[in-house]
Order: structure tokens, then C-alpha cells, then sequence
């Protein structure tokens, strides 16, 4: 299957994908502001005839060979971080309470939403409004596309750039001036400006805007759609889009489009979790095989009063391969899924259940997909940050690092017990040359947000 990936902002609609010859290919048009405002779908029916042409523009493949993912623009999600106390049993009452508490004109009736575990007490909040998602879905059955993803792309940039420290991501894109503020991987606060922030009104918003009393400061800046950015005492990155094919030029204005779909093809976690914000919308299992599945008009709003009947829906449908509990309070639908590595929805093709134990056994070792905490139990300073780094080389997926509570000598590895028959062998294999005596455990929490914890002991020879 290949991805077109579709943008739409500032009613400039930017069709993009990367061909078998690694080769990008792009078209784009304006559309009149009665079929779109801004980045908002009004006339569906309208902008998949826009969107058909554009499409055969750049591939003739068929329909069902293709797959449509949209990028969702800042200003039509919602994304915030919440604390939550170790004592609070009623988890899903609690972020909803934060949530209302921190932003009292949210409005949870009028989106979809889901909570995942960051860390210790930290849930990432994320919101889409329903008639966004509802005209996406419109789109891809008018059109006759399989709809794989809907992904706000202030999410995918801390994963491109694999930052998990504080961050502030501050970008231009169509003369809009977008900051987002990024910690452990994820989002907790985007905003989109037409007046650029001075220094001065950047470094308040960020100390207004901090979810939790930091124990240091936020050094780091990534810049994006900018050839000059100084803002004194950070440590300053430009965002460099990939390059397809080693020579292609990307047309300008496609920067994103490029960014997300090099992110679609490296790392699987784009659209099997809660980025991809479609995992937020329950869907009927097909269980036989049927015409077709068209999912428009009177269907999508019959779907959103099922889920929508408090505070729309209160998490993903299922569980995301974390193993973090996304506590959905609706037991009469599930996810549409052909697979859980692809979650497309296809309008004309016929749908079959697939269970969680087809996987692709392929996906289920790589390294990527193995979510690891590191911490220092050797009492050497730097010592996780250096495994950290060690680990990243091999391709695996670091999600945070601390200092243990209590030195150990061996280096322990710590498996959930749906991790360890696949990974073990890997991760030792990789490890043992710096790391000669290694301990292996299985007893990992399966409500933890990592796979593997690693606390690094005295006999590292990193």
C-alpha cells in the first residue's frame, strides 16, 4: 500500500507521497473558501473532487493500492498534560476533572479524546473536534480512499527529532507562527499565532504554561520554517526535512507532508497509538462480508451520540501495545481494524475482524516498538544518558531516563511478560559487550507506559 499524505491549511490543499522509487511526488491547488475555511472541511463532497485530481496527478496506482493520511493543523486539536495523584482510584474521573479544571472552556461535548500514560502521575491529553474528524471520514469515502491515519503534526515532531527532554518546538508555516511545548516525548501545550512572539512574551508563555515545578529549565529550542532564530541561553536546532531519493527537491510548503510521511514509514507507533487520533473513533466490526462500509452523514452522527454520551469519548478503544489501560466506557464497539499495524478505514473494500494474535510477527521484533526506561543504579553520573545513547544506535525506542532508588551491580532487565519471549535475546545480544553482567527479570508491571526498564548497574563498562 502507498500513502498519500494530505495537508489543508489556509484552504492550500498539498497532496504528497513517496513512490516505490523512493521518489517524492506532490501536487497541490487552492481551494474556494465555500468548500474549505482555513483548514476546516465545509462542502466534503466538493473537496474529494478537488482531492481526486490532485490524487492522479502524481500515481496511477488503483484506489484500493493507496491509503490517505491526513495532517491535522494546531487549531483543530487540543493537547495538554495532567497530573494525576498515585491515590486517585477513579483514573478516568480525575483527568476529566484536571482537564476541566485547567481548561474550563474546553469543549469535552463537542470532541473526541483519549489519556495515555506518560510517566509516573503524567497523562497526555489529546482532543480532536468531532466535525473534523467527521469530514475526514466523509473525504475518504467520497473519494473511495482507505482512511489510515489522522495525525496532528505537533505531535510527530519530538519523535522525529527523538527528544524526550523539555523542549519548545517553534515554527512558521503559512506565515503563521505555531509554538508547541514538548516534554517526554509528547505535547503539552500548542498554540498557533498570527503575530510572532517576542522573546520576552515566548519565555512567559512557557513559565505560565509548565504542567508540573521543574527541577531545571527548558534549554532546548527546534525551529522549523525559519533560516534565522536566536532566543539567548537556549540551546537552538533547525528541523530539517528527509530527503527522498538522495536529489529531490522538496516543493516548498511540503516540509511537513515529507516529515510525517518518513515518520509513517519508520516508526509504526505513528498509527497504532493514540497520534494517530482515528484510534480514538469506535467503529462496528464487520464479521462477514458485506458490500461496502460507508461511513458518512447519518452513520457518523449516530456513531458520535453512541460514544459521545459524556464528554465524548474518554479513551482509545482498546489497549495500545504499552499495555497502558485507556479505560473506554463503551463495551458495544470496537476499533475497526484489518490489522493493528494498519487501522485504515476502507470505504469500498470488504472488512474482516482480525485479532490482536495475527499480528504481523515481523513488526513484534523490532527494535522501535520496544519502549524502554533507563535508569542509573550505578551511582555514576551520566551513566543512563550514555546507555541512552548506546541503544538508540541499535534502534530502540527510549523513553525516559532517571537514577534508581538503590544501586544493584548487575545490570537488571526488567520485562513486561508479553515482551521478554521476543526481546530478550535481542536486547542482551546488543548489551552484553558494555554491559557483562546482565540480570533478566520478567515481573514489569503490565500498567506501566514502558516495556523494558533497565537499571544499569556497577559492572557497565559503558
Amino acid at each position: 500500500m502507498q500513502d498519500l499524505i494530505i495537508s489543508l491549511n489556509k484552504n492550500i490543499l498539498r497532496v504528497s507521497t513517496v513512490d516505490k522509487e523512493a521518489s517524492l511526488k506532490t501536487s497541490t491547488t487552492t481551494v474556494p473558501t465555500e468548500v474549505v475555511d482555513d483548514s476546516r472541511i465545509i462542502d466534503s463532497g466538493a473537496l474529494s473532487n478537488i482531492l481526486d485530481d490532485l490524487v492522479h496527478q502524481i500515481t496511477d496506482l488503483p484506489k484500493k493500492q493507496l491509503n490517505l493520511n491526513f495532517v491535522v493543523e494546531p487549531q483543530d486539536v487540543f493537547l495538554r498534560y495532567v497530573t494525576v495523584s498515585k491515590n486517585d482510584s477513579q483514573l478516568e474521573d480525575k483527568v476529566i476533572s484536571e482537564i476541566k479544571s485547567k481548561d474550563p472552556d474546553l469543549p469535552l461535548e463537542d470532541i473526541f479524546f483519549s489519556y495515555r500514560k506518560k510517566a509516573p502521575f503524567v497523562y497526555q491529553f489529546i482532543g480532536i473536534r468531532k466535525d473534523v474528524m467527521s469530514a475526514y471520514i466523509d473525504v475518504s469515502n467520497l473519494v473511495g480512499i482507505g482512511l489510515k491515519s489522522v495525525v496532528p503534526w505537533v505531535l510527530v515532531l519530538p519523535k522525529y527529532e527523538n527528544i524526550n527532554d523539555p523542549s519548545i518546538f517553534v515554527s512558521k508555516v503559512d506565515d503563521d507562527q505555531v509554538i508547541a511545548l514538548s516534554e517526554l516525548n509528547g505535547v503539552f501545550f500548542a498554540g498557533s499565532y498570527k503575530e510572532e512572539k517576542t522573546s520576552e512574551e515566548l519565555s512567559a508563555l512557557i513559565k505560565e504554561l509548565s504542567f508540573y515545578k521543574r527541577s531545571s529549565p527548558i534549554k532546548y529550542i527546534f525551529t522549523f520554517g525559519y533560516d534565522n532564530f536566536d532566543m539567548p541561553g537556549y540551546s537552538i536546532k533547525k528541523i530539517e526535512a528527509p530527503d527522498f531519493n538522495g536529489s529531490d527537491q522538496i516543493p516548498s510548503g511540503f516540509e511537513l507532508n515529507t516529515i510525517f510521511n518518513f515518520m509513517l514509514d519508520s516508526d509504526q507507533d505513528i498509527v497504532d497509538s493514540q497520534v494517530n487520533v482515528l484510534n480514538m473513533l469506535p467503529l462496528p466490526v464487520v464479521e462477514k462480508k458485506t458490500s461496502a462500509l460507508t461511513v458518512v452523514g447519518p452513520v457518523v452522527g449516530a456513531l458520535l451520540l453512541l460514544v459521545g454520551a459524556y464528554f465524548g469519548i474518554k479513551s482509545l478503544g482498546k489497549k495500545d501495545n504499552s499495555g497502558d489501560s485507556l479505560a473506554v466506557n463503551n463495551e458495544q464497539t470496537q476499533v475497526l481494524s484489518e490489522s493493528t499495524q494498519q487501522q485504515n478505514v476502507e470505504p469500498n473494500d470488504d472488512v474482516q475482524e482480525t485479532e490482536q494474535k495475527d499480528r504481523d510477527p515481523n513488526m513484534e521484533v523490532k527494535k522501535g516498538n520496544l519502549k524502554i526506561r533507563i535508569e542509573n543504579g550505578a551511582g555514576i553520573s551520566g551513566l543512563a544518558a550514555r546507555t541512552k545513547d548506546f541503544l538508540t544506535e541499535f534502534g530502540y525506542t527510549i523513553l525516559n531516563i532517571d537514577t534508581a532508588d538503590s544501586t544493584t551491580e548487575p545490570t537488571i532487565l526488567n520485562f513486561k511478560k508479553d515482551a521478554i519471549e521476543d526481546y530478550k535475546d535481542i536486547v542482551y545480544k546488543d548489551m552484553v559487550s558494555k554491559f557483562p553482567n546482565i540480570e533478566v527479570k520478567e515481573d514489569l508491571q503490565e500498567d506501566s507506559d514502558y516495556d523494558l526498564l533497565i537499571t544499569v548497574g556497577t559492572s557497565s563498562k559503558l
